[in-house]
């Protein structure tokens, strides 16, 4: 059993586009020319799951207007399906009625909201943001939040290590999720984060960027029981991602762990 933690699609009138402009950030940004894994359609994930032995995976959303959460929240409950498909929430920390949308969020059977600093023009230490987390933490949602820098936005890094150590000093941080290994890039100061606070992490796009002894030390620090298996798909293959991992020496219990069944916790537990 694998769960892909960590995946990306959108509406088929719009997943092309999309990917397209996204890869044009990444060159525009930093050069990089981006190879994907699926076109950026539900249909397409699904073919690439199971060219490359994922099981599930979940989709992660990000609200870049406040304008965007019913759209946004309306197709993720669509296309979930809790078998191969999974979808997280998304909203924006400046929208006024916060409350009300996690409320809503939490009442319709989602399990978690996904926040993009970057892409949504918040510093993570934001009060804003800081209250939004907050919230989502009594309501008992997970957070997944995108740490680190970001291949496709130049700097300034609205969730960088050091602003995210601003948000998790002022929250209930055992239901946030760190993404890319705690801070992509970043991840000397992630060491740091996921030593001080009870955060989980997951493992999305960072096998060709990150140093594998690293790699190997986070997940020790951590602990294989808050470490959750992530792609990034489109933008990393599953299959090299799995690779990695596997090749990290991991044990066998702790790769069963990463792969399905804390996520499995997450996703269906209580």
């Amino acid at each position: 059993m694998v769960i892909d933690f960590h995946v990306h699609a959108f509406p088929d009138k719009i997943a092309r586009r999309t990917i397209e402009t996204l890869k044009g950030n990444m060159y525009n940004a930093f050069g990089l020319r981006a190879d994907v894994s699926h076109d950026g359609t539900v249909d397409d994930l699904r073919r690439s799951m199971a060219e490359n032995g994922v099981d599930l995976s979940v989709i992660m959303p990000i609200a870049t207007k406040v304008t965007q959460y019913l759209t946004i929240n309306a197709y993720a409950e669509k296309i979930t399906d809790n078998r191969k498909i999974i979808s997280f929430a998304s909203l924006h920390p400046y929208q006024d009625n916060v409350k009300e949308v996690l409320d809503g969020i939490a009442a319709r059977g989602f399990r978690g909201i996904k926040l993009h600093p970057d892409y949504q023009g918040v510093f993570a230490d934001d009060e804003k943001f800081i209250a939004l987390v907050r919230r989502a933490a009594e309501l008992g949602l997970y957070v997944t939040i995108h740490a680190g820098k970001d291949m496709g936005v130049p700097p300034p890094n609205k969730g960088s290590a050091r602003h995210l150590r601003g948000l998790l000093n002022k929250t209930d941080c055992s239901r946030v999720i760190l993404a890319h290994m705690g801070a992509f890039r970043e991840w000397d100061e992630a060491e740091g984060l996921i030593e001080d606070f009870c955060v989980y992490i997951d493992t999305s796009v960072v096998s060709r960027f990150i140093d594998r002894e690293q790699y190997i030390r986070i997940i020790e620090k951590r602990g294989a029981d808050r470490v959750l298996f992530g792609s990034d798909a489109p933008w990393e293959n599953p299959k090299d991602s799995l690779a990695f991992l596997k090749a990290s020496g991991v044990s066998d219990t702790e790769y069963e762990l990463i792969t399905h069944a804390n996520a499995e916790r997450i996703l269906f537990g209580g």
